[in-house]
């Protein structure tokens, strides 16, 4: 069963990890894993630093009315609880390359009854967002660079000859090079690689998707939606099966919002 949730914050908060580890602790209990994208050390090794960390905490909020005396208050505390228990989850992480290197971040989105909450960690700080129904499948794309599509049209090619850039490991950034032969289905995969893992990008994206099915059980799309941008333009590449049995293929589209928003409802 899907926790009822019926009230979240009414603005954007801003928590450093440790707030945001004792909030989500104390609502969703100790053991409780994070929401994916949204991992990270829980501070405080002994009980005793724990304590100390949780008063912090609270001192904290209570300064910014975020805490009554020892307690939270109610719609922050749902919140944790709806990053916790959703009905809908979209989720990613996500490198930049600014003019020092290189920037990761991550984010969660999570969404039940008439609620829908955005939260972003990257440098330490987790900052939530209440949003909108409507917003579900485009917010995590005002994370991304303004950079415009790529020219050309869709490509669809088999998968196998060459891995994708994410089983290869390494740096998302940098370009992988691969071989390829003067044929038809070599040549789109020479395109692809060129627009995606070989290209030095600019920014890369993961992205998931999850709901839960009528038994209460939390289902993930099989494979996820990917996004590269590179001087060349902004691309998206995923997985599909034309038919249950059949092999996975990969399709590059050209990233515009409206397609990022059509790939991801169809996860």
């Amino acid at each position: 069963m899907v926790t009822r949730i019926d009230s979240i914050i009414d603005r954007t908060v801003t928590l450093d990890y440790p707030a945001f580890d004792v909030l989500y602790a104390g609502e969703c209990g100790e053991d409780a894993p994070k929401p994916a994208g949204l991992e990270g050390t829980s501070p405080g090794a002994t009980y005793r630093e724990r304590v100390r960390l949780v008063g912090r905490v609270l001192a904290g909020l209570r300064e910014r009315g975020l805490a009554v005396v020892d307690n939270p208050v109610r719609p922050l505390l749902t919140t944790m609880r709806l990053l916790c228990d959703p009905q809908r989850r979209i989720y990613g992480w996500y490198v930049a390359r600014d003019g020092h290197g290189q920037v990761p971040g991550s984010f969660h989105i999570a969404g039940s009854d008439e609620y829908v909450v955005f939260a972003r960690l990257q440098g330490g700080v987790v900052t939530i967002e209440p949003i909108g129904w409507s917003s579900l499948y485009t917010r995590a794309f005002e994370l991304l660079p303004d950079v415009g599509p790529v020219s050309g049209g869709a490509a669809v090619v088999p998968l196998s000859r060459g891995a994708a850039r994410e089983e290869q490991g390494g740096d998302w950034l940098e370009p992988v090079y691969e071989e390829d032969d003067d044929d038809p289905v070599d040549r789109e995969h020479a395109r692809v690689q060129a627009l995606t893992y070989g290209a030095k990008l600019l920014f890369a994206m993961q992205v998931f998707t999850s709901r839960k099915n009528s038994r209460g059980r939390e289902e993930v799309a099989d494979f996820p939606l990917h996004y590269y941008a590179s001087a060349h333009g902004a691309v998206l590449t995923v997985h599909k099966r034309s038919g249950p049995e059949a092999e996975p293929r990969l399709h590059l589209i050209p990233a515009t919002r409206s397609a990022f928003r059509r790939e991801l409802r169809t996860l």
